[in-house]
């Protein structure tokens, strides 16, 4: 009677086993290091399928700055431990979400930053360049100058970006214009993108610093 009690307890504990296995919820898990990116610059987005499973193709997807749906951006296999990987090189904001049949992850969001530059270009002339997937006409960067005294980048005088040109790969744009200013000789000056100014799309930035 006893034996029969343990076996029938193995065979009911087995059958658990197997139904929780059954039951167990597909899940995936996503993340981007880094979650600020220069334009142009890579991410890396990975991730976990869980129950583990190998050789499964999981597609990420991206829903840009403005945009109102996903769009496929990679795809990855799993290993044998469910981890995938895959690197993108985002041109705007863009939120992630990595999706395997009906499973999807949650979402995880990668800021851009553009690429800002301050060319001299003779005594008191400047160029200010902002490079991005964008035109940025009509923006306006911040020139600035450094203050000893003070310790801290002091206001000259406001740019607005006048002239777009395409870049030499898709979808880049560099928004540019010349300028003037006069500020003491061999100040250290720079140009600053306001996070107001970068927005929707993009995060302030600040450029290169070169002396007056």
């Amino acid at each position: 009677m006893r034996a029969l009690i343990a076996i029938t307890a193995t065979f009911v504990g087995a059958l658990a086993a197997g139904a929780g296995a059954a039951t167990q919820a597909t899940t995936l898990s996503i993340a981007a290091n880094p979650s600020l990116v220069v334009y142009g610059k890579t991410t890396v987005v990975s991730g976990t399928l869980s129950p583990a499973k190998a050789n499964q193709n999981v597609t990420v997807q991206g829903q840009e700055c403005g945009k109102p749906n996903y769009a496929k951006a990679a795809t990855a296999k799993t290993s044998s431990t469910g981890a995938y990987t895959t690197t993108i090189t985002p041109t705007v904001a863009t939120n992630y979400q990595a999706k395997l049949k009906a499973t999807v992850s949650a979402v995880v969001a990668v800021k851009v930053k553009p690429v800002v530059k301050l060319t001299k270009v003779a005594r008191g002339s400047y160029t200010a360049q902002v490079t991005a997937g964008q035109s940025l006409t009509g923006k306006v960067v911040r020139f600035q100058r450094y203050s000893k005294l003070k310790k801290r980048w002091l206001g000259v005088k406001k740019v607005t970006l006048t002239t777009a040109t395409a870049g030499t790969t898709k979808p880049t744009m560099v928004t540019s214009a010349a300028f003037k200013a006069k500020v003491a000789r061999r100040s250290r000056v720079r140009l600053l993108l306001p996070t107001a100014q970068a927005a929707p799309c993009y995060v302030g930035a600040v450029s290169n610093v070169v002396r007056a």
